[in-house]
């Protein structure tokens, strides 16, 4: 479980409920396009406003570390 534990830190505001969440969150923290696949979940209307939030917060954070 550790090789999960550090490739999804990035996206340590979900909270898997089992080990498919796991691999599907693996999955998503190794893509080369993180940042547009969290985009598109801003567009998920069934989202609640506080994962939302979770999402903006982790998108200013990748933008952040690509600018330096």
């Amino acid at each position: 479980m550790l090789c999960y534990e550090n490739s999804i830190s990035q996206l340590n505001f979900i909270e898997p409920q089992s080990l498919c969440d796991y691999d599907l969150i693996n999955e998503v923290a190794s893509s080369e396009d993180l940042a547009s696949i969290l985009g598109m979940l801003l567009f998920d209307d069934t989202l609640s406003s506080s994962l939302k939030k979770q999402v903006k917060q982790q998108l200013r954070v990748l933008k952040a570390k690509k600018r330096n």
